[in-house]
């Protein structure tokens, strides 16, 4: 008990009580915390003393008449003498549990964070010191603090004792756990979007516009379309997407997937058609509209009822979600468009990013969907942090093979780009990154455009095709007169590039000099405003609006498709 005895003389004196009336009205508080713990190795290796920081927010609040104390776990580690955090916990009913974290004591320090919820459930939990300022999001998010100290800790931390309203004390950031919507929220809410007033011409004159004489009946179903959801969250998983976790995280706890009523989406149907009377096509951009088969075909009926198949529709969708059944009665509503992820041919792929779809079910559905005329635009990413260079391969070879017949059409991402949120992103951190400045401050700002492939011919052929692709793209836009450079139509000109790109790599004809991995050039990144990406889709446009039409198209034997 001698540490804990020294502390108590340290921080109260001699003559605790005393301290104690020093306000007797006061909700006087038991408050513990924990300086920042280096593991026992350390703790016997380095050179330690006494934890001043914690020692003077200590002492601050037992001036102002609670009852703090502090634990040093290193000085535990060095010479075991005294109950261990494990008992100081137990011993003694907390109200406030805080933590001094650092980078380097990171990992141990959260080890100690998740012991006292789990000892002391009911006490509230705050984290201060350098590494939680600057790293407050992680803290939030990955242990059960629910307040983060800025800078010094006595001011909120005696306000928080206090019990001010945390919206007054300064130098804290709270996390207060999100309400997920309940059904009728979520029908009223989305109800109340103003439909009728939202400018949608506005937008779709820019598109009439860039296409100039290519202007033409098929181009204007495509562009006049206005976005409707009606889900809140995919619930699939896959570990790329963010999706699936957004609201999870944000309540810490379960959130059941809600759909708006196939009604109440009706009923918003009919409020676009009657405002916008040129509205072409209703674009369902839930992650999965058609996850739910019974409910998409009492929403065909629905649409066949109300006689609103004048109306174009398309919608995401997942390979297993189609089968004849409800491909019919897609086509009864008139649905012309599905947004398909298909991802990869590959299984090993497909397993290894959570698709849930065993990749013998992708060309059944693809040709049903032909059968019925309902066109599938096909979502490939090319590679994944384990993918194999057979794996890519086998992806373009397919994935070419179907947009040679100008019915389906693609979109061609090179890289998992590494979301936060996703599981990707916290199982990897070989990142494809850049550092820009934040324009009108004096801060940088890091930006991971994709994950890095663990397989060295892999992440060979992503470096070569981010270092060709700019130059490639724009002579490709230039000689096709490409007035929209969009994903579908962008499609076959990635897909030759990767595979040219793969056969170099096959025989050892290609010698690049490429980036480094940890300097990136300023604005490389993927959207950046000067990106040499954004310059060539730039550069590409400006030529082709000087050219005449050309209505028929192609690149390498491949049609190319205008929407």
């Amino acid at each position: 008990m001698k540490n804990i005895k020294h502390q108590k003389n340290v921080l109260f004196g001699k003559n605790v009580g005393k301290l104690e009336k020093l306000d007797t009205k006061l909700n006087k508080k038991k408050i513990l915390f924990v300086s920042p713990y280096s593991g026992k190795f350390a703790a016997l290796s380095q050179f330690h003393a006494p934890p001043l920081g914690v020692m003077r927010v200590a002492s601050y609040l037992n001036k102002k008449g609670h009852e703090a104390e502090y634990f040093d776990p290193n000085l535990h580690a060095c010479n075991q003498k005294g109950p261990d955090l494990e008992q100081i916990l137990k011993d003694t009913e907390w109200d406030i549990v805080g933590f001094s974290l650092l980078d380097e004591t990171l990992l141990e320090d959260i080890k100690n964070i998740y012991l006292a919820k789990k000892i002391r459930p009911n006490a509230l939990l705050v984290a201060g010191g350098v590494e939680a300022q600057f790293n407050y999001q992680q803290i939030l998010d990955k242990t059960p603090c629910k307040i983060v100290i800025l800078g010094e800790g006595e001011i909120p931390m005696l306000m928080i004792a206090n019990d001010h309203n945390y919206n007054d004390i300064p130098g804290i950031v709270v996390k207060n756990p999100a309400k997920a919507l309940s059904q009728e929220l979520f029908n009223e809410a989305t109800d109340s979007i103003p439909w009728e007033t939202i400018n949608y011409e506005d937008y779709w004159a820019v598109y009439k516009e860039m296409y100039g004489d290519e202007w033409n009946k098929e181009i204007e179903d495509s562009v006049n379309t206005i976005r409707v959801f009606s889900r809140n969250r995919c619930p699939i998983g896959c570990k790329y997407c963010s999706s699936t976790f957004q609201l999870t995280l944000a309540t810490e706890g379960k959130v059941p997937v809600i759909s708006q009523t196939e009604e109440s989406l009706i009923h918003v149907i009919k409020r676009i058609k009657n405002a916008h009377k040129n509205v072409k096509m209703i674009y369902l951009t839930d992650d999965d509209f058609i996850i739910n088969k019974r409910s998409v075909i009492r929403f065909c009926k629905l649409v066949v009822e109300n006689k609103l198949n004048d109306l174009k529709f398309m919608a995401f969708s997942r390979i297993t979600d189609l089968n004849e059944e409800v491909i019919s009665w897609l086509k009864k509503a008139n649905f012309v468009k599905l947004n398909i992820g298909v991802e990869s041919f590959s299984e090993r792929v497909l397993k290894e990013v959570g698709k849930r779809c065993p990749v013998e079910e992708i060309d059944p559905v693809l040709k049903l969907l032909k059968k019925y005329n309902i066109r599938p635009f096909m979502n490939i990413i090319l590679t994944t942090p384990e993918t194999k260079i057979e794996d890519v391969e086998l992806t373009v070879d397919r994935t070419l093979e179907y947009i040679k017949d100008p019915f389906y059409m693609a979109g061609i991402i090179i890289g998992i780009q590494p979301l936060k949120g996703t599981i990707f992103y916290e199982e990897y951190t070989n990142f494809k990154s850049y550092i820009t400045d934040i324009e009108g401050s004096s801060f940088k700002i890091r930006r991971d455009d994709y994950i890095w492939a663990t397989d060295p011919k892999v992440k060979k052929l992503q470096k070569i095709y981010l270092e060709t692709q700019a130059d490639f793209i724009k002579n490709y836009i230039q000689e096709n007169n490409i007035k929209h450079p969009n994903q579908a139509v962008l499609a076959p000109a990635h897909l030759i590039l990767v595979k040219q790109i793969i056969e170099e790599i096959k025989n050892d004809t290609i010698n690049l000099v490429t980036s480094s991995d940890q300097k990136s050039a300023e604005g490389e990144g993927r959207n950046f405003a000067n990106s040499p990406l954004y310059n060539a889709y730039i550069d590409g446009q400006n030529i082709t609006k000087k050219r005449s039409q050309n209505t028929a198209r192609k690149f390498k034997g491949i049609k190319i498709t205008t929407a």
